[in-house]
């Protein structure tokens, strides 16, 4: 593996923000059960200080000198938890403080860190070891996931504070030599650890976001027509379903309108179902235009029938949409010579409104949209007609 590619590890720029939130949300759960698991260490490390202390088991044991570091070990931690209980939240939403989520977390990881440290040089008077500053650093690798420039804050202020304290507090040549050996190769071994760790979660959020991104695609596929691009029956009845769970209040109205191209298989007998591909694509994008300028949804229902569907509107301004549609459908003034009612391309048009007190009521009112459907095409076609279904039944 290349080492210059471990340390310096660059992230897409597309994905930087979305990889700082996932990290910074991993490292602050994975934050959370470490300081649960360093409170009750030094809880524990505190009673035996005092224990010990009492009973005086050690002449040359610094125990106030422990007892203070434990207990600001665990003020550090309960400070740490709080801020996690803080930002947690905050960082599931969009409008996570990712800066200050960081910051938080480098200033955690230098302190418990500085603290290996001084226990360290605090250890050479009795036991002459760096086990306190070691285990945090391996910790630190493993746990906190940081890139590059924001491991090197806290590596590099505790390692600097052992290298130059080692002198004062280690009176052993010898072993001192032995440390400053042993300090730089586990220092160098960690390091690389930790970028490994840091390359293999980029590595692993590439492949997540790579596949989300798949499953996206499959999922939009599924929901739009294949020939002509607009949302198909499915995604119809999903928005159905998403309108009744968050759209719909009580009082609501729903208003449906069932749409069918005038003869058009005459017209794919006389013209080739190729220019009848061509017909529904040109219908089915104007439709679809046309219902975004007025905040609505249509879908293709099958064949060369659409249907679009309006929440809250007034019944004027659907008899409206329902003109619009049909007007300009005609003037894409594309020849029809089998048609009977105009020598272009027609529509036909149902339209019916319901109060919706549950699921039922809308789909009552697509029936009833199909019938004023079927009424329109009986009595002429290239027009609309109207059945509104909480006024009573009324025709236009």
């Amino acid at each position: 593996m290349n080492l210059l590619k471990l340390i310096s590890i660059n992230v897409e720029e597309n994905e930087k923000e979305n990889f700082r939130k996932n990290i910074l949300i991993d490292n602050l759960r994975r934050g959370k059960v470490f300081t649960e698991v360093v409170i009750s260490l030094e809880i524990i490390l505190s009673l035996i200080d005092i224990v010990t202390s009492v009973l005086k088991v050690h002449d040359k044991f610094l125990f106030n000198e422990y007892l203070f570091m434990y207990l600001f070990m665990i003020f550090i931690n309960i400070v740490f938890l709080i801020f996690i209980e803080k930002n947690q939240c905050i960082c599931t939403k969009t409008d996570c403080n990712i800066k200050k989520g960081e910051l938080g977390l480098i200033i955690y990881i230098t302190l418990i860190m500085v603290w290996g440290s001084c226990i360290s040089l605090m250890d050479q008077g009795l036991y002459g070891q760096l086990m306190a500053f070691m285990m945090n650093m391996i910790t630190v690798s493993v746990i906190f996931y940081l890139d590059t420039k924001k491991l090197l804050i806290p590596f590099s202020i505790s390692v600097l504070l052992l290298f130059f304290g080692l002198p004062f507090f280690q009176k052993s040549t010898d072993i001192l030599i032995g440390h400053y050996v042993n300090l730089s190769v586990f220092c160098v071994e960690t390091f690389i650890v930790s970028r490994i760790l840091y390359l293999n979660y980029y590595n692993d959020f590439k492949s997540k976001e790579l596949l989300k991104k798949a499953n996206e695609k499959l999922q939009e596929l599924t929901l739009i027509d294949e020939l002509t691009g607009i949302p198909n029956r499915r995604s119809f009845n999903n928005f159905i379903d998403f309108a009744y769970e968050f759209n719909l209040k009580e009082d609501s109205t729903i208003s449906i309108i069932m749409m069918d191209i005038d003869y058009f298989k005459q017209y794919n007998d006389n013209y080739g179902h190729s220019a009848g591909d061509k017909v529904l694509i040109s219908v089915a994008q104007k439709i679809n235009s046309i219902a975004k300028d007025h905040g609505n949804f249509v879908a293709r229902f099958g064949g060369e029938e659409f249907i679009l569907a309006a929440i809250d509107t007034m019944e004027q301004k659907i008899l409206n949409i329902a003109e619009i549609i049909r007007t300009s459908i005609l003037n894409l003034k594309i020849p029809h010579d089998s048609s009977k009612v105009a020598k272009y391309i027609s529509i036909s048009l149902g339209i019916s409104t319901a109060k919706v007190k549950n699921k039922d009521d809308i789909f009552k009112c697509i029936e009833l949209a199909d019938k004023a459907l079927y009424v329109a095409k009986a009595e002429g076609r290239n027009c609309f007609k109207n059945i509104n279904c909480y006024l009573g039944e009324k025709e236009n």
